[in-house]
């Protein structure tokens, strides 16, 4: 679909894409009239945000299954794996756009499939980048991965696990201009293995029958990073334990709820190093 197509859909102006993507105006118009491309990123965005996928029939016959809602009917009956339409999916982020478009605001997807949900939050969140920290390469390249550090999704499907990685991955990639060999992939790479657990997020146990672990990642500013490992069944737990109403509301700084495990700050070179170590699926 065409630049200008993608923008009346999404409801905005040329001064609205100028503005929400930190893009110089003579730019945008070259877009409109079909004389450059946008970034990829830019495009998704607005297809997210207008919604631009049809709502899909269902009426059909019921032997046929509604084309991009579900992979077969046997993963459906398996394991009730039923995807999100991107029309639906801006609508829903609409209703949180400031957290959307907040570099450091966090999401937990617990059935995150293949990334319908993640992947516009991400290019959301790098249109903030590009918009805060678009003139300087080094605040924006470590702001960027700040931004894919605050992502996170369960899936209890490996292979929409690794399509969800490798496609997060490539929109990191393509807004930074990054090749494979570069520090900064391979740190993306490392984050994106921590951050999309392949899980079951009910029993709160992954894969390999151990309980799920969320990573934390603080950016401490300067290029580094300070990782924090938690359990998540005891996140969960102290998040209704901090009611005001409950009886053990100060128990919200008791050791249980202390990290189980924490590293010391790490550079981007510390990250891509620790590509080696990536976790199995």
């Amino acid at each position: 679909m065409s630049f200008s197509k993608l923008r009346i859909a999404a409801g905005l102006t040329l001064e609205d894409v100028s503005r929400k993507f930190g893009i110089a105006p003579a730019a945008v118009r070259d877009w409109e009239e079909g004389k450059a491309q946008p970034p990829r990123y830019v495009a998704q965005s607005l297809d997210a945000i207008g919604g631009s996928a049809a709502p899909v029939e269902t009426g059909g016959p019921a032997d046929t299954p509604a084309a991009g809602l579900i992979r077969s009917k046997q993963r459906v009956a398996d394991h009730g794996e039923v995807f999100t339409p991107a029309w639906l999916v801006g609508k829903m982020l609409e209703l949180v756009r400031d957290e959307t478009e907040r570099i450091d605001s966090r999401f937990l997807e617990p059935a995150c499939g293949s990334g319908n949900f993640l992947l516009p939050i991400l290019q959301r969140k790098l249109a903030a980048v590009e918009l805060k920290y678009g003139k300087s390469d080094f605040e924006k390249r470590h702001h960027a991965l700040q931004a894919l550090t605050c992502l996170y999704g369960i899936e209890l499907l490996a292979d929409n696990v690794a399509e969800c990685r490798a496609s997060m991955l490539a929109v990191f990639a393509d807004y930074l201009k990054l090749d494979e060999a570069e520090d900064l992939y391979r740190a993306a790479s490392t984050i994106l293995s921590f951050n999309l657990i392949h899980g079951d997020a009910m029993t709160m146990l992954g894969a390999d029958g151990e309980p799920v672990r969320v990573v934390e990642w603080g950016y401490l500013g300067k290029g580094k990073f300070q990782r924090r490992d938690f359990r998540l069944d005891v996140l969960t737990g102290m998040a209704s334990l901090r009611d005001e109403s409950s009886l053990f509301a100060g128990l919200g700084n008791h050791e249980i709820f202390k990290p189980v495990e924490s590293y010391l700050p790490m550079t981007v070179r510390d990250l891509a190093a620790a590509n080696e170590a990536e976790p199995g699926a």
